[in-house]
């Protein structure tokens, strides 16, 4: 694990790979040795892995089991991997219901009557899709006002700190962080900071409709015009923990009357959801979609890698349009 994955793997995709090992693999299948492992006893895992957790859980015990194992092959330890042997277990899908375009609405207006961080937090989740974290680590040398456009690259993660005492001041030094050498980040606040967004194709320039440019720019301008630094801070300036962004979602959704009570709230991925099903029904194509949403797959990616920003900008356009919102 750590002369061979540590140096490839994110700092949090690491942690989850420990944490799959001792929770998920030792317990059913650390006492084989390597060489005797077969295809049943992956089954025989991924089974019990299921009836305990999730299908999803078990699915990602197999993955890392499977790179792992195709580790050692590449390495002489093993003749084969067994689970080449058979096939990848599949997960049951959480459904995920976006919000209706009344909903959308609804949330949209609600926030534009409220403090212009709201306004510009929310208009940008339900206008761009940007995922919670790549909102949270959206800085302001990455958006431009001007051109009304802004540059999805990076994305706010909390790092590990080495073992000791915790360093003075707000910022932490790079030495500081339990990260592999060659990792790319960014110390922003305390244990906050800013890594590349999942793939290339996740990175992206994402076109701002009016309401947005308008939420963003009073923000700005309340913030003094700053020309760096992260766009939704705290009130003390700290970076947002993306649990209290997802109780405030939640929160919306109750003011906003889209739910009654939190608990009934849907998460704040249907936020996403909710503007992938919206371009659908603004019937804007498939390619332009993946591009505003830098959700990529093997099969598309060619199709939609050089999407200009004019195209999206139109889709967001025909976006604004079902929504029927009031001109800013």
């Amino acid at each position: 694990m750590d002369t061979i994955a540590a140096p490839r793997l994110k700092p949090r995709t690491l942690a989850t790979y420990r944490s799959t090992i001792k929770h998920q693999l030792i317990p059913h299948v650390g006492s084989k040795k390597l060489g005797k492992l077969t295809p049943t006893d992956v089954r025989r895992m991924v089974n019990h892995v299921a009836d305990a957790h999730t299908t999803r859980t078990a699915q990602a015990a197999y993955s890392v089991l499977a790179k792992a194992l195709g580790d050692a092959v590449k390495d002489g330890k093993i003749g084969n991997n067994p689970c080449e042997r058979m096939d990848r277990p599949q997960a049951r899908s959480e459904e995920r219901v976006p919000l209706t375009v009344e909903q959308a609405r609804a949330v949209l207006l609600h926030v534009a009557s409220r403090d212009a961080t709201d306004a510009a937090r929310w208009s940008l989740a339900l206008l761009t899709g940007a995922r919670q974290a790549e909102a949270l680590g959206l800085t302001w040398d990455r958006v431009d006002l001007g051109v009304g456009v802004i540059d999805i690259s990076w994305q706010l993660a909390r790092l590990k700190l080495k073992k000791g005492p915790r360093p003075q001041g707000d910022v932490y030094p790079r030495e500081a962080f339990d990260v592999p050498d060659t990792f790319t980040f960014t110390p922003v606040h305390w244990t906050a900071c800013l890594v590349p967004t999942k793939t290339s194709g996740s990175r992206r320039l994402v076109p701002l409709l009016p309401p947005v440019v308008a939420a963003l720019t009073e923000l700005w301008e309340q913030k003094g015009n700053p020309s760096q630094g992260l766009v939704f801070t705290r009130d003390d300036g700290a970076a947002i923990q993306p649990r209290d962004d997802t109780l405030a979602w939640k929160q919306l959704c109750v003011q906003a009357a889209v739910v009654g009570k939190v608990e009934d709230a849907p998460d704040q991925h249907a936020a996403r959801h909710t503007v992938a099903t919206l371009l659908q029904e603004a019937g804007v194509e498939e390619a332009t979609r993946m591009a505003i949403l830098g959700h990529t797959t093997t099969t598309s990616h060619r199709q939609y890698a050089h999407t200009s920003t004019d195209l999206t900008r139109a889709a967001l356009g025909q976006l604004e349009k079902l929504l029927a919102l009031p001109d800013v």
